[in-house]
């Protein structure tokens, strides 16, 4: 009886041993099925982190992600450089003046060097005509232009500060009611220190009227510039010869200054520059 006792006790304890033993290898099991888990949580995470990362970075425009890595590589970056286009602005030489201008600053003529026709493009500027310097008298701008025949500069300056005038042919000889010039001729204006230059737009061909009494650029209708035989008064108007407006502040003004510039080769310039300091009787008007 209490061998069977025994033997009965014996089985139980042994069958608790059992148990107890079957509860760890499971838990062993189980912590061996988490691990995987965990890792894979740690890598799903770390790899939203970069990507996080790579999309703050793009919208930043400092970097991007090398396309060629796989996901699991974050941590390589490849910089972007952008390289900014190259611009070559070459500069503008502007040939020798004979004397400085009273009404033409550097940048305005620069501007209007650009407009100039590639004929006289290079060629030096010598002062044919000033008002300071040989007299206010059309009659005399007409004989200083017939010291260089071809295209020449003339600039006129008003009293209200106002800077205009326009390209001509010269020798500008007097005619009655006959106009001169080619369509290479324009008026411009510089009342901001930018010129603006109209061009022939070759509604016709009243160019330049040169008269006894007057100067004047420009026709069809009205003239684009007008000045008087003493070089005091004068008048801007649209014209339908360059499609310009008003050259001046208003439509009447009176003038301050004139000049008249031509355009010579290298080789004539010292006997044009002589010629052209010739001075005449100088009247000065207040």
């Amino acid at each position: 009886m209490s061998k069977h006792i025994y033997m009965r006790s014996k089985a139980v304890h042994s069958l608790q041993r059992s148990a107890q033993d079957e509860s760890k290898r499971n838990q062993r099991e189980s912590v061996t099925e988490e691990k995987p888990n965990f890792l894979s949580w740690y890598k799903h995470h770390l790899r939203n982190f970069f990507h996080a990362v790579k999309f703050h970075k793009e919208r930043k425009g400092t970097s991007v992600v090398n396309p060629d890595d796989g996901e699991d590589d974050g941590l390589e970056k490849k910089l972007v450089v952008k390289e900014e286009p190259t611009i070559i602005v070459q500069a503008i030489i502007l040939p020798e003046i004979s004397d400085p201008s009273l009404l033409l600053k550097e940048q305005s003529r620069r501007s209007l060097y650009t407009s100039l026709p590639a004929l006289v493009q290079g060629r030096k500027w010598v002062m044919l005509y000033s008002t300071w310097r040989h007299g206010i008298s059309l009659s005399t701008l007409y004989r200083k232009s017939q010291l260089w025949p071809g295209l020449s500069l003339l600039v006129v300056g008003d009293k209200k500060g106002s800077v205009f005038g326009g390209l001509v042919e010269s020798p500008l000889i007097p005619t009655d009611n006959k106009y001169q010039g080619t369509n290479n001729t324009f008026v411009f204006t510089d009342k901001s220190g930018q010129p603006t230059v109209y061009h022939s737009t070759g509604a016709n061909r009243f160019y330049t009227l040169c008269s006894k009494d007057f100067l004047a650029l420009g026709g069809g209708g009205r003239f684009a510039l007008y000045l008087d035989s003493e070089l005091l008064h004068g008048s801007s108007a649209c014209s339908e010869t360059y499609g310009n407006s008003c050259l001046a502040n208003s439509q009447d003004f009176d003038v301050k200054e004139v000049e008249l510039w031509g355009f010579v080769y290298g080789s004539k310039y010292d006997e044009i520059l002589s010629l052209s300091r010739k001075t005449e009787t100088i009247c000065r008007w207040s």
